[in-house]
């Protein structure tokens, strides 16, 4: 009979390998035994990244065998997503393509502007009343989280637009955009000609306003702390999946003890859970911002009940994802489960201190 291995022997092993993956760090054998070693003393977070490096690793080597050792550990999130559910398509993209095609050719030449790898089309903070077309090349489009991280949002290529959400409302850029193709080509389409392409096609004033929307659902969920690692697959997914609901100031959300259906990302404004201090008063706590997740956060299948009162402080706007959507995103990738369920947990703990100071 094999003798039983202690954990102060298994740890001893461990730190073994952990100075073999740092000498080695692309040795396959090391990592799996390495990791192997972490999930069975219940480290699963450092586990996580030692097989996901180890993945990327194999697939340089055999995309099939990335493919099926995905499968093997689903809670790295390197699933190849073939579901046509989660397809890259963007529907509203084809918005581009007709403003491309009622602009004339010649007028396109003239005004286009070429732009090398790395410089930039826009910057956040640009004030800007004009439509982009990205006439050839690609580009990748940042935005800043409330830490100041740049966080990437959108890989857009031939024929698409930036700069609509501006166009309908003179305002400043939200994202900064850069060229990631060795060089590219773009015209800047001024209000006036916009205006006019819109007069002789109506159907256009609407496309431009719905990749506005998605495109502030896509963002909002990348800014968000949980939201923001998911592949933009996911994230697009889920931003064509989510509902925006409005409240007027001091309107209940969700009552006590009511079904909730889903989570809720704040877009605008202010909301705060309610509790009742030591004269049995409902009072309001800390308010929760812009980008907060509010509602019960726990990742549940089906229906739950809310752990508190929810209230808008100011008129709010609430991007709301169902848990079925949310589930469907966690198989494909597992971490976004370990990460609902965290901020939950530290949401509770969060209310409970405030409560316990009422």
């Amino acid at each position: 009979m094999a003798q039983k291995i202690t954990k102060k022997e298994l740890e001893k092993a461990l730190d073994t390998y952990a100075n073999l993956v740092e000498m080695y760090p692309d040795n396959e054998s090391y990592l799996q035994r390495y990791a192997k070693m972490l999930q069975t003393l219940g480290r699963e977070a450092t586990a996580t990244i030692t097989l996901q490096h180890l993945h990327d690793i194999i697939a340089k080597r055999s995309p099939k065998e990335a493919k099926a050792f995905a499968k093997q550990h689903p809670q790295i999130g390197r699933i190849l997503l073939d579901d046509t559910a989660f397809e890259d398509h963007d529907k509203h993209a084809i918005t581009g393509k007709i403003i491309h095609e009622l602009t004339s050719k010649i007028w396109l030449k003239i005004h286009q502007k070429k732009l090398k790898e790395g410089q930039a089309i826009c910057r956040a903070e640009d004030l800007s009343d004009t439509l982009t077309l990205i006439v050839e090349g690609n580009a990748d489009a940042f935005a800043i989280n409330h830490e100041g991280t740049r966080i990437l949002v959108e890989h857009m290529g031939e024929l698409d637009i930036l700069g609509e959400h501006t166009l309908l409302k003179p305002s400043t850029m939200d994202i900064d955009v850069f060229v990631s193709s060795p060089t590219a080509k773009v015209v800047e389409i001024p209000r006036k000609k916009v205006s006019s392409m819109i007069k002789g096609n109506p159907h256009l004033d609407k496309m431009l306003k719905q990749r506005a929307i998605f495109r502030t659902h896509v963002q909002a969920l990348a800014r968000n702390d949980v939201f923001q690692t998911l592949p933009l697959k996911l994230t697009k997914y889920l931003a064509r999946k989510l509902t925006i609901r409005h409240f007027a100031a001091n309107t209940l959300i969700y009552d006590l003890k009511q079904p909730v259906h889903g989570i809720d990302i704040v877009i605008s404004g202010h909301v705060c859970y309610l509790a009742h201090n030591r004269n049995k008063e409902k009072v309001m706590l800390s308010p929760l911002p812009p980008l907060s997740i509010a509602g019960d956060t726990s990742l549940h299948g089906g229906e739950t009940t809310s752990m508190a009162e929810l209230a808008a402080k100011t008129d709010a706007s609430l991007a709301h994802i169902a848990f079925d959507d949310l589930l469907n995103v966690s198989v494909a990738y597992p971490p976004l489960k370990e990460k609902l369920v965290q901020h939950a947990d530290m949401q509770k703990v969060k209310m409970m201190q405030e409560i316990s100071r009422l």
